[in-house]
């Protein structure tokens, strides 16, 4: 009885181990952009923050167009030569291969949007410096149902933080254009650590049940 109350804290421990270590790798926040209007501050931080170069373009949350939920994020460039975005940080660990998805749509004409998804890997210890990116993710044609889109990698050396950035420009592209973005997502693999540590846990608990 001692040894299996001792086997049952220690399946515990290593349990409330490999959560916190999961757990330090924070996903996406309002992946569905339900919170409502987006700011321009240049924060991105524990939120969806939007940016354009003005004019008749525009980058906020709606309800006219979502995948799921109330909400989805709308894109809008009404003048030549312009540019319309989100992006939000993501802390992740240096090493660690993650995912960024989004569920995304053209409700116009669908005649080129210049879709530039990428991410940024930026040290938030050293002002948000960037140390790489991507190369912008541009798919050719985006038809008016909602198509998955994705990017893999894994965050550099020198880096702690993905920002995420789905954005469409007007260089060279028609006007006027209109994008609709839902669903987004980051993704990750548990560090060697935690999948070792899982499966500890699992032959810990194996073990136990023979002895019973």
């Amino acid at each position: 009885m001692k040894y299996l109350k001792f086997s049952l804290v220690a399946v515990a421990m290593l349990a409330m181990v490999v959560a916190s270590t999961q757990d330090s790798v924070a996903g996406l926040v309002d992946g569905g952009f339900e919170a409502g209007p987006l700011v321009d501050d240049g924060n991105g931080v524990g939120k969806w923050n939007s940016f354009t170069n003005g004019g008749l373009n525009s980058s906020d949350s709606t309800t006219t167009m979502p995948r799921s939920g109330l909400r989805s994020l709308e894109l809008i460039l009404g003048d030549a030569n312009g540019f319309s975005g989100a992006f939000q940080d993501v802390a992740i660990p240096a090493g660690t291969p993650f995912t960024f998805s989004v569920w995304h749509k053209e409700t116009t004409n669908q005649n080129g949007a210049g879709i530039e998804m990428r991410v940024e890997f930026v040290d938030s210890t050293n002002g948000n410096a960037e140390i790489s990116r991507t190369a912008n993710n541009t798919p050719a044609s985006l038809g008016a149902t909602w198509e998955p889109f994705s990017i893999n990698d894994v965050i550099p050396a020198g880096a702690d933080t993905a920002r995420v950035v789905y954005a469409i420009q007007s260089f060279g592209a028609g006007v006027p254009q209109a994008i609709f973005v839902d669903d987004a997502a980051v993704t990750f693999v548990p560090e060697p650590t935690s999948i070792a540590l899982m499966g500890f846990a699992g032959l810990a608990i194996a073990s136990m049940r023979r002895r019973k």
